[in-house]
């Protein structure tokens, strides 16, 4: 990546009110199933992206190997996708998965255990996973984003118009992003936004419909630590999920509008030990199903917990396993 010094003006930091109130996280877990090889303790794990209610759950195991937790009819199954990383991974539809290897370069894999592919770049943070953030004409694209050692956000777009697919060059927003934590990315449906953790510890937010003009950063406020996660459970909406300095989740909904849902950031309770990782799915049109929100997160207890739920409805928090 090239290096740059693009960072959020310091005339735009917002003085805000340290995130309050510490909710514990739900005294009943959800029954445990084997687990290979426990998360590694304080890695942001992932939820897959897409059109799919259930999906699966990735993380990083205690042997830096990626693991994939799948959620079918009640029933969770795990399998090591093997992989060296550094971080929690990304996860994005058809279980495509995302990581920082230990040379510091993006990985790629494409849902076959041990087979993985360098995207190149040189990253200091966990990689957040966008599909179809800037339309692409015939296809479909996938835009992956991280923190660079400049300290800025940089992205990566990945169009599936061809086999092998195109991957374009490496591009930057700029932005100023916390050591230690990672930025997300969530399409709305024509526009691709890119939220991040400042130096300020405030959450900041760009976006583009084109992926080369971009709108420059506004925060959002807030006093956050951790990676990011973003979702989109219905056109036009995005939300940001992040760690509160009282080590619970939080929310903020950045974009679109949702009945019972009040602009700021508001407290999802628990107790968490790692960033948040979310996604929301969009069922098609004539399916009869509802929209699905997740959110997962590492607890105090080194275990994986969720909620889940149809946007702004969500369970209690549950122990994935």
């Amino acid at each position: 990546m090239k290096r740059g010094r693009i960072g959020f003006p310091g005339r735009w930091l917002v003085a805000v009110p340290v995130l309050a109130a510490i909710a514990a996280m739900a005294a009943a877990a959800a029954p445990a199933a084997a687990v290979p090889t426990p998360p590694m303790p304080g890695y942001t794990p992932a939820v897959q992206a897409g059109n799919v209610v259930g999906g699966s759950i990735y993380y990083t195991g205690t042997d830096t190997r990626a693991y994939e937790v799948t959620l079918t009819s009640g029933v969770e199954t795990s399998r090591s996708l093997g992989g060296q990383l550094i971080g929690g991974p990304g996860a994005a539809p058809d279980r495509e998965l995302f990581g920082r290897g230990t040379d510091n370069a993006l990985w790629q894999n494409q849902g076959s255990p041990g087979k993985w592919s360098s995207l190149g770049g040189r990253l200091t943070s966990r990689p957040g996973v966008a599909e179809g953030g800037v339309p692409v004409t015939g296809g479909r694209s996938l835009d992956v984003v991280v923190r660079g050692t400049n300290g800025a956000v940089w992205d990566r777009e990945i169009a599936y118009l061809a086999v092998p697919p195109r991957v374009l060059p490496w591009r930057s927003p700029g932005g100023r992003v916390l050591a230690g934590t990672g930025p997300a990315a969530v399409s709305t449906g024509g526009a691709l936004y890119v939220l991040a953790v400042g130096t300020d510890r405030a959450v900041w937010v760009t976006q583009t419909s084109d992926g080369t003009r971009w709108s420059g950063w506004r925060s959002l406020g807030g006093q956050v630590s951790g990676d990011l996660g973003a979702a989109s459970p219905a056109a036009g909406t995005g939300i940001v999920f992040a760690r509160g300095t009282d080590n619970a989740a939080w929310y903020n909904q950045f974009a679109g509008t949702t009945t019972g849902v009040t602009p700021g950031w508001h407290s999802l309770g628990g107790r968490l030990s790692s960033g948040v990782g979310g996604v929301g799915v969009q069922i098609p049109v004539g399916q009869q199903l509802p929209s699905e929100t997740r959110i997962v997160a590492m607890g105090t207890d080194n275990r994986i917990w969720q909620r889940v739920g149809s946007w702004p409805r969500l369970s209690p928090w549950t122990r994935v396993y």
